[in-house]
């Protein structure tokens, strides 16, 4: 279906070097979807660094497994040793998996925040607060209402005031 300016409302975004977020190397990120968001990992840190969801994911194997192989101590000690030593292990990687082949998502780590209407193309932010997938900004057009437009298509529309969390795409 098209507009008066003959702009096709339900085709799909291209995503080539003009339309897509990309690294700071030029690279396309991984978990980049059809409307341009880039969906994301690492909304753990401490400070600047991000922690790799994969190890949340293997600390969380690890405090399960422990659990249970407390329970299994007295009847079954070594298969609750092999829970200890491999179930954190199996936990991290299959995260992995999941975030690097099934459902890719790129690493991304905070990096400041802005209010809406001091927002500049080429800033990349984060469309749910400090987690969530990340929009590089193309255009913003300001009325009472501020209009972001992302690179691949995606639109939002603001307060002025809002608060919008800065991101950094890592891979």
């Amino acid at each position: 279906m098209g507009t008066e300016d003959q702009v096709d409302l339900f085709s799909k975004p291209v995503h080539d070097g003009d339309t897509a977020p990309s690294l700071v190397d030029g690279r396309t990120p991984r978990g980049l979807t059809p409307d341009g968001w880039v969906r994301t990992t690492g909304w753990l840190q401490f400070g600047s660094r991000p922690v790799s969801s994969s190890l949340v994911a293997a600390v969380a194997g690890m405090l399960a497994s422990v659990i249970v192989a407390a329970a299994l101590m007295r009847t079954s000690p070594v298969v609750a040793g092999i829970l200890v030593l491999t179930v954190p292990v199996v936990c991290g990687g299959a995260w992995w998996l999941f975030t690097a082949r099934l459902k890719p998502a790129s690493p991304a780590r905070n990096v400041g925040t802005k209010h809406a209407e001091e927002l500049t193309p080429g800033d990349n932010v984060r469309l749910h607060g400090s987690i969530g997938p990340v929009g590089q900004v193309a255009a913003v057009t300001f009325g009472e209402d501020v209009g972001v437009h992302f690179r691949g298509g995606a639109h939002e529309s603001w307060p002025r005031r809002r608060t919008v969390q800065l991101a950094q795409l890592l891979g």
